[in-house]
């Protein structure tokens, strides 16, 4: 983790309450590119059962290190409705 210099939180909504969220945070971390780390996952609730993920991902702040690369990994992954980058932090 020493090498990183940035985390962004990326919230992803998966398609609807009945979605295994295990499974799902499973294969996201399978899809996260090799190059970012993963610091950990939350699970918030949001509404009427639905409960987003959470996915603190590390990053550097230089070029290389595109957080649409991570958006679009996540995007691909079934059962996943959205991924959004909620905040960047340096660290």
């Amino acid at each position: 983790m020493a090498d990183y210099n940035m985390v962004a939180v990326v919230k992803v909504m998966p398609t609807d309450p009945e979605v295994n969220l295990d499974e799902l945070e499973a294969k996201l971390k399978e899809a996260l590119p090799e190059k970012f780390g993963l610091a950990k996952v939350e699970r918030e609730p949001i509404a009427f059962g639905l409960v987003a993920l959470k996915f603190y991902v590390l990053a550097k702040d230089e070029e290389g290190y595109d957080l649409d690369q991570v958006l679009e990994a996540f995007r691909q992954v079934e059962n996943v409705e959205s991924a959004e980058v909620e905040t960047v932090s340096r660290i």
